[in-house]
């Protein structure tokens, strides 16, 4: 027959391996639905893997470039090897916010900028959707990557391995995520 203590003492081990369980599932949700797990999981070494490179998507792309009051394109892209990426979510004909505007300008007095749309409805990207908004007089070059509906899959690819979503800032060194923030 089990005695008071170690009845105690088993209601007690119980206890704090549910405990555990609860802070581990919370911890996982929290970090899951933020976004927060990538760069976690990049620094462990696990989830980003080398195929999924930032280059792909430059190699599919076309770039127009707006800097020193000028809009060029379209381009080759070329490459920055440190370099902030806006992943953002594109209707035809829906201008992005203001506020996006804003955020792409500070940012793109530090370094360049890459503004990825991603199709909603895998329509091609009209880039005079986006004349009006992005900056053009700003430290460093704003660069707008338009693909061809048939080259979504490599670009839809590259941000499900390295983001996961929409409507992202990345902070890119080489093809590698340093940081990862929701806009």
């Amino acid at each position: 027959m089990p005695t008071d203590s170690s009845r105690r003492r088993k209601r007690r081990r119980i206890f704090f391996i549910a405990l555990a369980a609860l802070i581990f599932a919370e911890t996982g949700y929290i970090l899951g639905t933020t976004g927060l797990i990538y760069p976690l999981l990049a620094a462990l070494g696990w989830g980003h893997t080398a195929s999924a490179a930032f280059s792909d998507v430059l190699a599919v792309s076309q770039s127009y470039v707006f800097y020193n009051g000028t809009i060029k394109g379209p381009l080759s892209p070329d490459k920055y090897n440190d370099a902030y990426v806006y992943i953002i979510g594109y209707a035809p004909g829906v201008v992005p916010s203001q506020n996006l505007a804003t955020l792409i300008a500070l940012d793109a007095a530090e370094k360049p900028v890459y503004v990825l749309p991603v199709s909603q409805y895998g329509t091609p990207i009209y880039p005079e959707d986006f004349v009006d908004v992005l900056p053009d007089n700003a430290k460093y070059p704003v660069i707008l990557l338009v693909y061809p509906p048939d080259k979504a899959t490599a670009v839809s690819t590259w941000v499900s391995k390295v983001a996961g979503q929409v409507n992202v800032r990345l902070e890119l060194s080489g093809d590698a995520v340093k940081s990862t923030r929701q806009i």
